[in-house]
């Protein structure tokens, strides 16, 4: 395959002489694509939501998206409240006035709750009243104790507004679900039947009104500190607020940092300005373009994406270093500029272009994921890497023909650098004692497999902050204190109208709310749940003057369907977040504890067994952001195997067609693969699982590792068809390219290294195992693949040849 090869080299002469012949041409054409993309970056969005991880046709999310339709949103911001002093009067106005203020300033509001609005539940006659707990303050001493009386006697407090143990005090916020129609389509509605046709970005709050509506908590609660009363602020949605508010402050950090490091390594490594700005303006536009387009399609930065900008410039920078190293080597020895850049494309133009697509087949091998925002990624990604080495190509060499560049001063020919002199020892290890390389690399292979055997799946969004993070302290005080943070949907669906007055269901009802909590599997345990049954018990008791023996369900219907007449009769809406209008379907709330997806599984399976049976003929529909969760972690799963194949197989083919040769193409993949499994084993020495952020890591350190071993090969095999001496071959390889993989390799790692400096806990460990993994991949490429060679091909036979 060396005609190939050559054909290739031939073919980027031609083109950089083309880009040098219109160099101006050239420069003007890469700055109208990047301005043309650039431009549409004021459009950028950011989406940390659950939903954005699921495609929308997802059972999942079309069941999650079914519910919102019906009762509204199913998770809230909550805000606890620990009291020093206890439940005294100064308390209640305290969290009168709190409640109030919170009621008046948060955008988007659709019900809040707390001890000041709980439902009291009375009668008149015969008349019902349902009336606000704290409707009027206590004044004194006994109205605190009547208050205190009244919260014991309602069950529903209990775990919800109130914990048990009467040390937390709640207010729950629910945003609304769906956006409120404009005034336009509201009066059309007069004319034709009320239907809803918008988009789901259109129709539900978007990530911006969440952090909206976020920012406004904040802002009410910062006026409200108190010494004697300790504020904590959870809930899934202020979860995800708080996820994308540490998106944005990484990536503030994340990428100048990047780009420090890059001018850094560029300095050192060139010596002269040119070596440093036209690399960096390379990565920086084909970044921009890369952003830009990514804003056009409307795809969002969401947790996976966030990571690409950084990605680009570190891996961007690769192809720039490979081809400016030559082109620097030969320019030092013609002094025409011109020519020199024309021959260090030619001659770098073929590996630096196989590596750009093995990292997009890396990247590329997302597209067929199950979960929407690694496939957004497998989308945008392969573009960014294949846009740097567009940039590099083209505008690289129309920058260096266009403005000065110093051809820096030769190395004497009689010194050696001490770079060359470590390389002639490792040529000389490697095909001297290559059993011996190779026995090493395979004990610590066993060694890793070993401890990767430890490593398991997971999803818990929580683990992504760190340790003292606000958001996960007042989640684990609402767990452990109250029980749960977290909501989980039951939709019983009879199949029947007006099925819910019947006694026997509601008592079905009932009996779940008391024996659910009582289930425990995986150590997770339902914090509390209620139905329309509880309404219905309420209305019961307060209709047989407050006795508490009447907290039950009437045994008739037609009472039952009497008491629901009077309750709505009484202004109350609650009834809506219970049944639909036909009294068909009714609704179980279940509170739980923020856990661990992979737990999830097999609690929710349980719940649906335990309400098939209580339940029998009926349509049991699991929903919220519980089951979302355990969808996710499957759909993870099934994302990695399809990605880890597609890298895998794509990737040794084009091994393949790069070297020219099966059996030493099939040699180099399993060079390949020993990083992937060091960092396997790095992640189980850790006890860092698979989530959502590390298994990106297998797939992405494919494409990245392969290509240092592209370069060697490529390198190798010149040398080899001239020497045929495999110890010269390896030395020369190394001279030649060593260097320059050293450097991107030292840009990779501290690229992301540098993510050890992130706030996230996901990013540390993304930052941590990739990092790992191109040093990993670094010694493979330098010790086992010269090895692998010796043992492969001792005979002085061409791997190059046709």
């Amino acid at each position: 395959m060396t005609w190939i090869h050559k054909s290739f080299e031939g073919w980027f002469i031609r083109m950089a002489s083309l880009v040098c012949r219109h160099k101006y041409w050239s420069l003007m054409l890469m700055l109208g694509l990047t301005f043309a993309l650039a431009a549409q970056l004021p459009k950028t969005t950011i989406d940390t939501r659950d939903e954005s991880f699921f495609y929308k046709d997802d059972p999942a999310l079309v069941s999650y998206n079914n519910f919102r339709d019906q009762f509204g949103t199913d998770d809230a911001f909550i805000i606890t409240l620990r009291p020093k002093k206890g439940l005294d009067r100064r308390f209640f106005t305290f969290l009168s006035l709190l409640h109030h203020e919170l009621e008046a300033k948060v955008p988007y509001l659709d019900e809040i709750s707390s001890l000041v609005n709980a439902r009291l539940v009375r009668a008149e006659g015969d008349t019902l009243v349902v009336e606000d707990l704290l409707a009027d303050l206590p004044k004194s001493a006994a109205g605190t104790a009547r208050i205190l009386e009244l919260i014991d006697h309602y069950p529903m407090y209990d775990k919800l507004l109130i914990s048990e143990d009467r040390s937390l005090v709640s207010i729950m916020i629910r945003a609304q679900a769906i956006r409120e129609l404009p005034e336009s389509e509201l009066l059309a509605g007069f004319d034709d039947a009320m239907i809803d046709t918008r988009k789901d970005s259109e129709k539900y709050l978007s990530n911006s009104e969440s952090t909206e509506i976020t920012k406004a908590i904040k802002e009410v609660l910062d006026r409200y500190r108190d010494e004697e009363i300790e504020i904590f602020f959870s809930g899934t949605p202020a979860v995800i607020a708080e996820l994308q508010a540490s998106i944005e402050k990484d990536l503030r950090t994340l990428v100048p940092l990047a780009a420090l490091l890059i001018l850094t390594f560029l300095a050192l490594l060139f010596r002269r300005v040119s070596g440093v700005v036209y690399p960096t303006l390379v990565v920086f536009l084909s970044l921009f373009s890369t952003l830009g387009f990514m804003a056009l399609v409307n795809i969002p930065i969401t947790m996976l994406t966030q990571m690409l900008p950084s990605f680009l410039l570190i891996v961007g920078v690769g192809d720039s270093v490979h081809i400016m190293t030559i082109f620097y080597r030969i320019y030092r020895k013609t002094g025409d500029k011109e020519s020199a850049i024309v021959d260090a494309v030619g001659f770098a133009g073929l590996p630096v272009l196989m590596t750009s697509l093995t990292t997009s087949c890396g990247l590329m091998s997302f597209v067929w994921a199950d979960v929407a925002s690694v496939a957004q990624l497998g989308y945008v990604a392969p573009l960014g890497v294949m846009l740097a080495f567009l940039y590099t190509v083209i505008l690289l060499p129309a920058l260096i023909c266009i403005f000065p560049v110093k051809p820096g001063i030769p190395v004497p020919e009689h010194e050696i650098p001490v770079a060359d002199r470590i390389f002639s020892w490792i040529a000389r290890l490697t095909t001297h004692r290559p059993f011996l390389v190779t026995g090493i690399s395979s004990l610590l292979v066993l060694v890793a497999i070993f401890s990767a055997s430890s490593v398991r799946f997971s999803h818990n969004g929580l683990t992504w902050f760190p340790h003292d993070s606000d958001i996960r302290t007042s989640t684990r005080l609402m767990d452990t204190v109250n029980g749960g943070s977290v909501m989980l949907e039951v939709l019983i669906d009879t199949g029947k109208d007006n099925s819910l007055h019947d006694p026997n269901v509601l008592k079905s009802f009932a009996k779940a709310s008391t024996e659910v909590p009582k289930i425990e599997l995986h150590g997770i345990r339902a914090a509390k749940a209620w139905s329309l049954a509880d309404v219905v018990k309420e209305t019961n008791r307060a209709l047989h003057e407050d006795r508490n023996e009447a907290y039950t369900i009437p045994e008739s219907r037609q009472l039952i369907a009497q008491e629901l007449v009077l309750f709505e009769a009484s202004g109350s809406d609650d009834l809506e977040d219970f049944t639909d209008m036909s009294y068909r379907t009714g609704r179980m709330s279940i509170l739980a504890p923020f856990e661990d997806a992979i737990l999830y599984k097999d609690y929710a399976d349980e719940l649906r067994d335990y309400f098939g049976q209580k339940f029998p003929g009926a349509e049991i529909t699991l929903t919220g952001k519980i089951p979302l969760f355990v969808k996710l972690i499957k759909n993870i799963i099934t994302s990695m195997a399809k990605s880890y194949v597609f890298a895998l197989l794509v990737i040794t083919i084009l091994m393949i067609f790069m070297v020219g040769r099966v059996k030493i193409g099939l040699m180099s993949m399993i060079a390949n693969v020993v990083p992937i499994i060091g960092v396997l084993g790095l992640m189980g020495l850790k006890g860092i699982p698979l989530d959502l952020s590390t298994m990106l890591v297998g797939s992405l350190i494919l494409g990245l590792v392969v290509d240092d071993t592209i370069h060697f090969l490529h390198h190798f095999r010149r040398a080899f068809d001239q020497t045929g001496e495999l110890e010269t071959a390896v030395r020369m390889t190394l001279y030649s390219t060593g260097r320059a993989l050293v450097i991107t390799s030292m840009v990779l790692c501290g690229g992301y290294f540098i993510y050890l400096l992130a706030y996230l806990e996901s990013n540390v460990r993304f930052g941590l195992l990739t990092g790992c993994a191109v040093l990993f991949a670094l010694a493979a490429d330098f010790f086992l693949v010269p090895a692998l060679l010796t043992i492969t091909y001792r005979k002085k036979a061409p791997i190059g040849g046709e």
